[in-house]
């Protein structure tokens, strides 16, 4: 791999997740501040997203076709939009409705773990100490953001928890799926295509045209930053720090997301947290670097 690939992927990767974060801020003040739900956001990221993006994708319109006409691409593309794409950004709105931007995005780093997980049972083979520790460090973090330390009760309403996991599945779904795709296609056409078919899934489910949200010219400014911003230059960043360097490094550099996401709600929205909270986000941060050594980011 030439060594620009890997320092672009890196970058990518890095500066997708950033904006990642803030723009998961973005969102939770639109479903705090007007009557729209986690759906009908979703749904307006991923249908006007990935229009967008198939404008943008135009001149690679022979390939794309090509791409649905493959079968097993076809099929990849299917788990990168549903299972991936769509389960991964409805989960997560659905999870800050619960609690708030920057829980979900940590929760959605536990998707390292899971990868982790994953190349051991597909490579047939326990654990690492590394990544047993890590397994421990994520069930602590997860109880400390559950509970703020106190077993008797639950701050994080299981339901947050719940949807909080599911993104996480819909991240490690999305980062392996697209791999293969990005490689043979590029970014763009993979990530405008998926978008739009996750968005139309959704579209068919809520049919949105039966919602009538409140947005005024502020909520509507930050409506379409979650779509050109947080929706189409994030992900295209981020499927190309995949193509460069991979779906588990692209990952680690994702924890920038959880970071900027808990800062931005504390600076603009108020949000406080608890020790036991900060606590369990940097529990789960060192999750990620504990696999992560196992891997090398360097090469």
């Amino acid at each position: 791999m030439a060594k620009q690939n890997l320092v672009r992927g890196y970058l990518c990767s890095g500066i997708g997740a950033v904006i990642w974060g803030i723009t998961g801020t973005v969102g939770q003040y639109l479903l705090t501040h007007y009557t729209v739900d986690a759906y009908w956001i979703t749904n307006m990221r991923m249908i006007f997203g990935g229009l967008i993006l198939l404008l943008l994708s135009w001149p690679h319109r022979v390939a794309m076709v090509s791409m649905l006409k493959n079968k097993s691409d076809f099929l990849h593309l299917l788990g990168y939009a549903i299972p991936g794409l769509l389960m991964s950004q409805l989960a997560f709105y659905i999870c800050i409705s619960y609690s708030n931007s920057g829980t979900a995005a940590i929760l959605c780093s536990l998707s390292v773990v899971m990868m982790a997980g994953v190349s051991c049972i597909g490579s047939r083979r326990l654990p690492s100490c590394q990544e047993a520790i890590s397994i421990v460090l994520a069930f602590v973090g997860v109880f400390l953001l559950a509970t703020n330390g106190d077993i008797s009760s639950m701050v994080l309403s299981p339901l947050g928890l719940f949807w909080g996991l599911l993104a996480a599945v819909g991240v490690v779904f999305y980062s392996y799926m697209s791999q293969s795709l990005v490689w043979k296609w590029g970014s763009i056409p993979v990530n405008a295509v998926g978008m739009f078919m996750g968005g139309l899934c959704l579209t068919a489910c809520i049919r949105p045209w039966t919602v009538t949200p409140d947005l005024d010219m502020f909520g509507i400014i930050l409506l379409a930053a979650l779509v050109l911003i947080g929706t189409d230059l994030t992900y295209i960043l981020f499927l190309r720090g995949v193509g460069d360097i991979g779906p588990i490094k692209a990952t680690l550099f994702g924890t920038l997301e959880p970071v900027s996401s808990a800062t931005f709600s504390a600076l603009w929205l108020g949000t406080v947290f608890e020790v036991p909270e900060l606590i369990g986000f940097v529990c789960i941060l060192m999750t990620v670097f504990l696999v992560m050594a196992k891997f090398r980011v360097g090469g």
